[in-house]
């Protein structure tokens, strides 16, 4: 009897107002937090167990069942009112942010103002009110319809991690890609894009030897920071928040990409063109129409492209780091991560500003590809002159680390590529203090070369490798004769050539008994 009754406590019967926030990492005197309001639906059970993990906006069980095509639907709140309180390690409320507002599909973000000591902390979300007056009616025939709802009970909506650096902090700062450097994610084709909608966190598949790469990484380093940034869609947020606790991985922040505010610009730019009678009669239909598919061509291409969005992300995470602190680049092949990492740098040690870096950006085509609008080379020349204001013509990018698959180019066509992309005036080769990427195999590849260059310790090196046996990978199983085949045959730089002798040697008497 009991096994009829339990589907209808899956019924959606009201809704709660939850935070999804992906973490922050600053310094001490500046910081950043980001995050969406939304409303979700929640079943009797729900709110009568009240068990919510307000970190990653997930009830106690769900992380086992959530998917990114559950969460595409979530109502956001428009234009909330918030606040922030900001705790220390020992739950200690170090004090409460002025309001402020999120926009209408409920992003918000914040600058925290007061100088926090390094370390880490808890920062709380507390919903205070609307400034929406669609919203307020919405919720107004809500609280009518339901009488006592879940999202009239609770001020704190959500909760997130926030670690500060030192300002004169020089330790290790890891930012990695997820897509085919983390996940095993099939991006190739249109079913396996689609396939990714439907995936729970256990149907998700890392790269073997991936997680403990990352677990060893940060506890060799002194528990240096990592941030994952991916161009998958914000409503990915939850379901990769719970992968990456699956996989043992404390990482400082997720950033994701916000798809439905690209399309609403495409519509937006196109309509106000159209409606700007007085450039349609200066200019004439013709130019007007050239710039609507500019537009809309770029645009269009940014929802599958990487490139505006994570330099972006790169460029405003900079501005929250302290000046001489190493970064770590992970990527892979298959998009324009290689790319990317070598442009950030461009733009950070001052190479190309101003004027120079907004048109090259318009006009920059990557692959056959137009992928920055006028409006993101504004946004993107404004953060670059403003991390130049902050850290100076400095590049703080150490090592950068690209996983070859076989969905991309090979190593000398990547290196054309970067070349053919960047100002005909610019020689990667004659660029002081430029660091051009390592390509490698997977997380033995990454491990070897890190452990070369003495960040990782040589037991991390074997425990990855063993972490990697038994897994499902490329069709296969993980065994020990593809192991060691690997250690054989893997593309690791000339100075990390002896590491790899050494561990293949190890590895064959270890994998003899």
């Amino acid at each position: 009897m009991s096994e009829e009754i339990k589907p209808a406590t899956r019924v959606i019967t009201d809704k709660k107002r939850i935070a999804i926030c992906g973490g922050s990492l600053g310094r001490e005197k500046r910081a950043l937090i980001r995050g969406q309001l939304v409303d979700v639906g929640i079943t009797d059970v729900m709110k009568a167990e009240g068990l919510w993990d307000l970190i990653t906006g997930l009830f106690d069980g769900q992380e086992k069942d959530i998917t990114p095509f559950l969460d595409f639907n979530l109502a956001p709140v428009r234009k909330p009112i918030l606040t922030l309180e900001v705790y220390d390690s020992q739950n200690k409320k170090l004090f409460e942010t002025e309001e402020f507002n999120g926009d209408e599909d409920g992003f918000f973000k914040h600058e925290l103002k007061e100088r926090l000591a390094p370390g880490k902390y808890i920062f709380h979300v507390l919903f205070k009110g609307i400034d929406s007056y669609r919203q307020y009616t919405r919720d107004l025939a809500h609280l009518n319809d339901k009488k006592h709802s879940d999202i009239t009970k609770n001020t704190l909506v959500g909760k997130g991690k926030l670690r500060i650096l030192a300002e004169n902090s020089e330790e290790y700062l890891t930012t990695s890609d997820i897509d085919q450097t983390y996940l095993a994610t099939e991006i190739d084709s249109t079913k396996g894009k689609l396939t990714t909608l439907f995936e729970t966190p256990d149907q998700k598949m890392a790269i073997p030897g991936m997680p403990a790469f990352y677990r060893k990484l940060r506890k060799d380093s002194n528990d240096s920071p990592l941030c994952f940034i991916s161009a998958s869609p914000h409503f990915f947020r939850r379901t990769l928040l719970a992968t990456i606790h699956r996989d043992g991985i404390e990482t400082e922040s997720l950033h994701l990409k916000y798809l439905a505010g690209t399309v609403k610009g495409v519509i937006d730019k196109v309509f106000s063109s159209f409606i700007n009678m007085e450039d349609l009669l200066k200019e004439g239909l013709g130019p007007a129409m050239d710039r609507v598919k500019k537009f809309f061509g770029s645009s269009y291409q940014s929802l599958f492209d990487q490139l505006t969005y994570k330099l972006t992300i790169l460029l405003q995470d900079r501005l929250y780091q302290p000046k001489k602190v190493k970064e770590i680049l992970l990527g892979d092949n298959t998009e324009s991560d290689y790319f990317i990492f070598s442009l950030y740098q461009f733009i950070i040690m001052g190479e190309i500003g101003g004027d120079a870096l907004e048109e090259y950006l318009y006009n920059l085509n990557f692959l056959g590809r137009d992928a920055v609008t006028r409006d993101n080379a504004k946004i993107i020349r404004k953060l670059a002159d403003e991390c130049i204001a902050t850290h100076g013509k400095y590049n703080s990018v150490e090592y950068v680390l690209i996983n070859m698959t076989y969905m991309g180019p090979m190593t000398d066509e990547m290196k054309r590529n970067v070349q053919k992309a960047l100002p005909p005036n610019v020689n990667l080769d004659s660029i002081k203090s430029f660091k051009l990427y390592f390509p490698t195999e997977g997380a033995l590849g990454f491990a070897i070369i890190l452990h070369s260059l003495k960040i990782l310790e040589f037991k991390s090196v074997i425990e990855v490798a063993t972490e990697m046996i038994g897994k499902w990978y490329d069709g296969k199983v993980v065994d020990d004769k593809y192991i060691l085949s690997l250690t054989k045959h893997l593309s690791v730089p000339d100075f990390a050539q002896a590491d790899k002798e050494i561990l293949r040697d190890v590895m064959e008497r270890a994998l003899k008994y």
